[in-house]
């Protein structure tokens, strides 16, 4: 069975879209389950994945009050999860589920973690405002230097994670910076790691729940910390 992860937080404008597409673009050759994680949200994502459940008896609720970041909702999720590999992404279609297939391909050859990347060769971002593009991009390059990795997209939540060893990390961060913890603790136990492209574009719909100003130096904070772990 395969597990796919999605952390949730007041998404009800793009998740009908986001439901839809997945189920349309899902072909996988095994059994799959999807595990939408409910955080903490106030308006109705809950109330919408209820009444999708009827349509697609696949489809998982794990619902909390009150929200605690991704880092928590992807721990819980990782905890619920029944399959041999775990795939986790965004609902606002920036992740576009029509690569999933590729990522669990690419782990049954033998790696235990698959990133799909904005910055690979053969990769591509459309639609995103050139601020929040060259942040990301300076991001990744910083972050990548210190933790001395190839992986040029290491803050992409686009992945799949072969469980047995992710079983061997722990997870502690509580936001956006789970995706650097998880891999440079996976980085530590010499896992396998391999990147492919996919093409990437904004949210339509919606809003990104990481605001510069207000979670910027908190996160850079975190990431610092992570940094420093990669080397004691």
């Amino acid at each position: 069975m395969i597990s796919v992860i999605v952390g949730l937080y007041n998404e009800e404008e793009g998740l009908p879209s986001f439901i839809e597409t997945f189920f349309k673009d899902i072909k996988l050759k095994e059994d799959f389950e999807l595990i939408l994680v409910d955080d903490g949200s106030i308006d109705n994502t809950k109330n919408i994945i209820l009444k999708f459940r009827k349509k697609y008896p696949k489809i998982k609720l794990i619902c909390y009050r009150p929200n605690r970041g991704l880092g928590n909702a992807l721990r819980i999720g990782f905890k619920h999860a029944k399959g041999r590999i775990i795939v986790t992404l965004d609902s606002d279609l920036a992740h576009p589920p029509k690569y999933i297939r590729q990522l669990i391909e690419t782990v049954d050859r033998g790696y235990d973690l698959v990133v799909c990347s904005r910055y690979f060769k053969g990769a591509g971002i459309s639609g995103v405002p050139y601020h929040k593009a060259f942040l990301s991009k300076l991001s990744n390059i910083v972050t990548r230097t210190v933790i001395m990795t190839s992986i040029s997209d290491v803050t992409s939540g686009f992945r799949a994670y072969n469980v047995n060893k992710l079983k061997k990390v722990v997870s502690k961060e509580k936001g956006f910076e789970v995706e650097v913890e998880l891999l440079v603790k996976l980085l530590k136990k010499r896992a396998k790691i391999k990147e492919i492209p996919f093409k990437s574009q904004d949210r339509k719909v919606g809003e990104s729940k990481f605001n510069v100003l207000t979670d910027g130096l908190g996160y850079s904070l975190r990431i610092l910390k992570i940094m420093l772990y990669r080397w004691l």
